[in-house]
């Protein structure tokens, strides 16, 4: 765990953000035998809508594009605390382990959202963004810490 790892967390971490857009093709497919049309693909619920697709299928697909703006939203904070943590010199076990908790924590998030049709689910989703947004600020203030440490 001494191995600076940490930075390979980041574009993991990308994919989970892509993960929901790219699935909902397949989801489109499957509801319709045929893929959406990419010519607007920002407009392909509204399509879905207007092609008959049932209100579950739609709703799912918008669940997915939230999973998927959320990861967009989220990744820079991620990225930003896992550099700062490598840049400031917290040892690797610490940001090893917390990139490994981010990156986990967004495939539950981003089951928990697409697949998650309770308020039980949702609370969990929350808490789980939670988690993720804790582990940022730790690094992001033991980062800071190690700088000022510097800087004395």
């Amino acid at each position: 765990m001494d191995t600076p790892l940490s930075f390979y967390a980041l574009p993991v971490l990308y994919i989970t953000a892509l993960y929901p857009l790219v699935a909902s093709g397949a989801v489109v497919k499957q509801a319709l035998g045929r893929s959406p049309p990419n010519t607007n693909p920002r407009s392909n619920i509204d399509w879905c809508k207007k092609k008959g697709v049932s209100d579950d299928v739609v709703q799912k697909l918008e669940r997915m594009r939230g999973a998927h703006i959320n990861g967009l939203e989220n990744w820079p904070v991620y990225a930003v605390s896992i550099l700062a943590a490598n840049v400031s010199g917290v040892d690797h076990r610490t940001t090893n382990i917390a990139a490994a908790a981010l990156v986990v924590a967004r495939v539950l998030y981003n089951g928990m959202y697409i697949n998650g049709t309770t308020g039980f689910i949702a609370g969990l989703r929350s808490l789980t963004w939670g988690t993720t947004i804790v582990t940022c600020f730790t690094l992001l203030i033991k980062s800071a810490n190690r700088f000022n440490a510097r800087a004395v």
